[in-house]
């Protein structure tokens, strides 16, 4: 089959032809992949920052497709069946996966990103089961990726703060995920969704997704500006989904008393509650009694929630940019993911 292989760290993904066609158990699926989403993490590991174990490695974990073969064990798939996978293997016999928590599996593996379990920029994957969804015809593949990709991750911040009809927001952030978390706070009902950005392209971007108001932090103060929006009160839930410390302080200064901030952005370095002001934590989390909530990932569970959504219409994606590429190309899309011109790139088979 055709691949492309990480053979090298820091160095272009080679495409080889000759690739053999995995093996897979009697409880998995092969399938053959007709689109894959690039996601930064694939940029992470090409680049060496996250490490993948030996190499060759096939990166790629945001796979659609169809079902080419099953295994003896397989009972809810057949040959031809369209399908979506969920990247997360788990367990499923932790606490955590007892407890509808299976992101945070103790045993958990990514597929095209743990150590040794190869992904899907490739003509077939490998994938269990109980990994794979139908995507019903209503929604094309592309949508099919943006489920398991950005919106996975904003569907589950918003359920994570428990978001409610008629409640406010803010989103500090509104590129890739934020864009896609302000179409589900609409799709929740959502009275007011606030988003805060640092340049004037991020506006026009932003500004098709649902977002009511946008402000420019690099010409405003977002925590005034958003508090003048409410009232004085600040909003119900913050979000954070840039992963940058200051707009941290921002989300939970922007968030009213007794709300929620939740964190969806990743620091990548060491964070502290610097407020500004010296009795800011007192003000701004004891005084509040602030709830923080961080957001890691998605659960199993709300694939399906997600894929209905979507085929209602509930979530349009008529907003997103998308850019399809052969495999040919896949060197050029990881460049294209880091210039975040796109919603999401795709390797298309």
């Amino acid at each position: 089959m055709k691949a492309a292989v990480l053979r090298e760290l820091k160095s272009p993904l080679v495409i080889e032809n000759d690739v053999p066609i995995p093996e897979f158990g009697p409880r998995d699926v092969l399938m053959r992949v007709k689109q894959c989403g690039i996601c930064v993490t694939d940029v992470r590991i090409a680049s060496g920052a996250r490490p993948v174990g030996e190499l060759p490695f096939i990166m790629g974990h945001e796979g659609v497709g169809i079902v080419e073969e099953i295994g003896s064990e397989v009972a809810n798939f057949i040959k031809g069946d369209r399908v979506l996978m969920n990247p997360l293997v788990s367990c499923g016999m932790c606490k955590n996966c007892s407890s509808a928590r299976d992101n945070l599996c103790e045993n958990r593996k990514l597929i095209g990103i743990s150590p040794g379990v190869q992904g899907v920029y490739a003509e077939y994957g490998v994938i269990p089961e109980r990994n794979l969804y139908k995507l019903p015809g209503e929604v094309s593949y592309s949508d099919g990726v943006l489920i398991t990709s950005n919106l996975a991750s904003a569907f589950h911040g918003a359920r994570r703060v428990d978001f409610k009809a008629s409640e406010t927001a803010c989103i500090y952030g509104v590129g890739a995920i934020g864009k896609l978390l302000a179409l589900v706070l609409k799709s929740f009902g959502a009275s007011l969704i606030i988003g805060v950005v640092r340049s004037e392209k991020s506006l026009k971007a932003a500004a098709a997704f649902g977002v009511d108001y946008l402000i420019n932090s690099k010409k405003e103060d977002p925590v005034k500006r958003i508090k003048e929006l409410t009232g004085g009160k600040g909003v119900d839930a913050g979000f954070e989904v840039v992963g940058k410390h200051e707009a941290i302080l921002q989300a939970i200064a922007s968030t009213r008393a007794g709300g929620r901030t939740c964190i969806l952005g990743v620091p990548f370095y060491h964070v502290i509650m610097d407020f500004e002001d010296e009795l800011g934590f007192f003000h701004e989390i004891c005084e509040k009694e602030a709830t923080i909530i961080n957001s890691w990932g998605y659960v199993r569970q709300e694939f399906p929630m997600m894929i209905n959504m979507v085929k209602k219409g509930l979530i349009d994606f008529s907003p997103c940019r998308i850019k399809i590429i052969p495999i040919e190309e896949v060197n050029e899309g990881l460049k294209l993911n880091k210039e975040g011109l796109y919603t999401r790139v795709i390797i298309g088979f």
